[in-house]
């Protein structure tokens, strides 16, 4: 347990915290603006990001405090934000397109041991949902919220690097504040995003910058 404190067992839980207080009002972005369909994808790929990331910091709580280790509820976090995050993905696509945006997505899965192809897949998506929510608040005009869904982007990317360092204790503390501010610019960028939803309606046309 050399690489595991309590405090960072408890820490562990403000990501998946931010990344619910997130996602339930990208949720009701999905509902207001794409239907139900779409909304009850956005939601089905959120709780099972949240429940991937909330189950392995109830393992690593359960582990340090010497109470069991069950691997699988650590293990599973891999397949579980995979395929969450290919719904929330799909999800801001169809939102995208119905926002009259154009984006492309492409998901590309590599035939590799279990649990780099739902790595890969999760890093995939979860980059081209936060990209193209950016996008989509550029687009209204909505800087602090596309800084938000940046900074998501940004606490993806350094995770992505930081799982390949060897992982002790101060290792594991970067990890978990770059995935905390990660997921607070997340957090951020859909309360902004939502609440102009809420004002200005779903389609609204690019503010164009006087010639």
């Amino acid at each position: 347990m050399e690489n595991h404190s309590l405090a960072l067992a408890l820490f562990d839980f403000l990501p998946p915290l931010a990344f619910l207080t997130g996602a339930v009002f990208l949720v009701k972005m999905a509902f207001m603006c794409c239907g139900s369909p779409c909304g009850c994808m956005m939601m089905a790929g959120s709780f099972l990001v949240f429940l991937g990331g909330f189950m392995k910091a109830a393992w690593k709580l359960l582990y340090v405090t010497g109470m069991a280790n069950i691997s699988w509820m650590s293990e599973g976090q891999f397949i579980l934000l995979s395929i969450g995050f290919l719904a929330i993905c799909i999800s801001v696509i169809l939102m995208a397109r119905k926002l009259r945006a154009d984006p492309n997505a492409a998901v590309l899965l590599g035939i590799v041991p279990w649990k780099l192809p739902f790595l890969f897949l999760m890093i995939l998506t979860s980059l081209g949902a936060e990209g193209i929510l950016a996008y989509i608040a550029f687009r209204r005009n909505l800087r602090p919220a596309a800084a938000g869904f940046i900074v998501g982007v940004m606490g993806i990317l350094a995770m992505g690097v930081f799982s390949s360092a060897e992982q002790s204790l101060a290792m594991q503390w970067i990890e978990e504040i770059s995935n905390t501010v990660g997921q607070s610019g997340f957090m951020l960028g859909c309360i902004l995003l939502h609440r102009d939803f809420k004002i200005r309606g779903c389609e609204v046309q690019p503010s164009k910058t006087a010639a």
